[in-house]
Parts: structure tokens; C-alpha cells; sequence
């Protein structure tokens, strides 16, 4: 009927949060090497996170580093090479000199495109089929008739992200060890990291006082997030009408139980709007989401908008 799935970035996250809404998981932090046991830099880790995944009848997927460089490649294609003998359900790959290197390895498993592929079209979207690609993240400020006019036409699957922090920019060195008093005993990548990352950290501008002038972005380290948290629960009728099916909530970054509890929702409302079901009152929803989100709750650009904004089904 459809897919739900989220991310997780280590084994101890994947052992101890409840992921039991979820119908598949990205394992790994695609964003950071230095992420403490990392699936994605962590060669070691990944049978056991794999075998974790499976025992509970879900899928795995495995995100592979989003913007290595030339010194990067080489555990990279260790990690590859490992993930490569055993029996995952995707691999998601961002970088086209990755997609190479699973191609040379002659890798069967399906390959997903992840957010900082930079997806805006169809014909992109075709081309990465050709070269194994079978499932694609658009880019978010994509409208939502945009994402649906790729998954029409490029015929690959379209993951679409319905809840949580919208990723905006990823680098290749850590903005918050730069900017910190810990910055000078140590550089990101050396071995170093303190790991300021696993804590909050926002940008804000603006007044303070609610108005359209205060905006705020959400930092992790060498990603940047949005804000506010995207939110799609009252539109679950409309995806299943357009014919998409395959759905993601953004877990890197939140709190424990958020996953979960998103989930719970999102589960809930999916199954009732792939089974036809009238819109039940989301009051109760809102406030449970809106109470996980600090900064507030967005649609993100789905409906051609600046991003900032919600809007209801009414």
C-alpha cells in the first residue's frame, strides 16, 4: 500500500529507540564521519545493524557518506565493499563518483538517490535510472506537483519526505567545532570531535516576536536543517490520490521517542487515507506534533510557497 521509513544513525539509536511504526530505516548519519558509531563510516557495524533492522520485519537501507572527498574514497569503498556482501535493501548514495564505484563493483542492489543529489527533473531522474538508480529524493523546494511530475514521467520510485527538519545545506567541514571554544584544540576529521552535535544549536534573526522577519535554522554539525518541521499529516488524502507511496520522516538531529511518536501519527493517518477513510480531526495530531517541533510546523514548499508557512487542509 505504502512505505513509511526514517533514519537512524548508530546501533545504540537503533537498540533503544521504538522504530515500530516504520516499515524500513536508513541506517547511518550520511552527513558525518565523526558521528559516534556511525553506520555510514563504520564498516564494522553494519551486520549487526543490518541483522537488528531485519529481525524486526522491516527493510534496510544504507546511506553512504554524502560529500567525501579524494582522501575519503578509500573507507568509503571499504564500507561499500562490506555492505556489498550482505543482503541490504538499498543502498543511498548522493554523490555521482560514489555511484561509479557501486557500479564498478557491479552492486545489484537497488540504489536510492538522497536529498543532496540535487534532483530537480524527470530527465535527471532518467539518467540515474540508466545507471542503477531506482528510487530518488527530490529536492525539497521542489512543489509538490513538481515531485509528482518526476515520479509520472522518469518511472523510479519518489521518496517523499511528509514530517521533520527539511535539509538545506551539507559541507564538508563541521560549522559548530569551528565556531566553538573547542575549535582550536582540535579540527573535524582529526579524531578530535567533542561531539558538540548531539546538542542543540540554532540560527536565529528576526525580532523574536513571531513575525514573518524572525526566521531560525537548525545546525548539526555539517548540515544545516530547517527550522521549523515540515508537516504533511493533514494531506495524507492527496499524496495517496497522487499516487505516491513512498514516505520518509526526518529523524537526524530530534530528540528520543520523536521518531517514534511522529511515527505513530503518520502511520495512523497514511493507513486511513490509503483505505479511503474520511479525514478524521487532527486536532489532537497538530498538538502532539506541534509540541516536538520548537520553532513551530511548516509544509515546507510542497504548495509553492517560501517554506515558512502551514497550511491545513481547509
Amino acid at each position: 500500500m505504502f512505505e513509511l521509513s526514517t533514519d537512524v544513525g548508530n546501533l545504540k539509536e537503533l537498540r533503544e529507540g521504538d522504530f515500530s511504526a516504520y516499515d524500513a530505516i536508513y541506517l547511518g548519519d550520511f552527513s558525518c564521519p565523526e558521528y559516534p558509531n556511525n553506520f555510514s563510516s563504520h564498516a564494522d557495524l553494519l551486520e549487526a545493524g543490518l541483522q537488528h533492522v531485519h529481525a524486526r520485519g522491516q527493510k534496510a537501507y544504507l546511506r553512504l557518506y554524502a560529500v567525501p572527498g579524494n582522501d575519503d574514497l578509500a573507507w568509503v569503498g571499504d564500507v561499500i565493499d562490506t555492505a556489498l556482501q550482505l543482503p541490504f535493501d538499498a543502498l543511498e548514495v548522493h554523490n555521482l563518483g560514489v555511484l561509479r564505484m557501486l557500479r564498478e563493483r557491479s552492486c545489484t542492489a537497488p540504489i536510492h538517490l538522497g536529498v543532496f543529489g540535487n534532483l530537480y527533473t524527470h530527465e535527471t531522474a532518467k539518467v540515474l535510472k540508466d545507471f542503477g538508480v531506482t528510487r530518488v529524493y527530490p529536492n525539497p523546494e521542489l512543489s509538490l506537483d513538481e515531485v509528482r511530475y518526476i515520479a509520472e514521467h522518469a518511472d523510479v520510485e519518489v521518496l517523499v519526505p511528509v514530517h521533520g527538519k527539511i535539509p538545506l545545506v551539507i559541507s564538508e567541514t563541521c560549522f559548530i567545532l569551528e565556531h566553538s571554544e573547542d575549535g582550536a584544540e582540535g579540527a573535524c576529521g582529526d579524531g578530535s570531535c567533542s561531539y558538540q552535535c548531539t546538542q542543540d544549536h540554532w540560527l536565529k534573526r528576526g525580532r523574536g516576536d513571531g513575525s514573518r522577519a524572525d526566521w531560525s535554522l537548525k545546525d548539526t554539525g555539517r548540515m544545516t536543517l530547517s527550522g521549523k518541521d515540515l508537516c504533511m499529516v493533514e494531506h495524507g488524502g492527496r499524496l495517496a490520490d497522487m499516487g505516491l507511496k513512498h514516505f520518509y520522516v526526518h529523524n537526524k538531529g530530534e530528540a528520543p521517542g520523536y521518531a517514534a511518536a511522529v511515527g505513530r501519527i503518520y502511520r495512523d493517518a497514511l493507513t486511513r487515507a490509503f483505505a479511503g477513510e474520511a479525514a478524521p480531526d487532527f486536532a489532537p495530531a497538530l498538538d502532539t506534533l506541534a509540541g516536538l517541533a520548537r520553532e513551530g510546523l511548516c509544509n515546507g514548499y510542497y504548495f509553492e510557497g517560501a517554506g515558512q508557512r502551514y497550511i491545513g487542509r481547509n
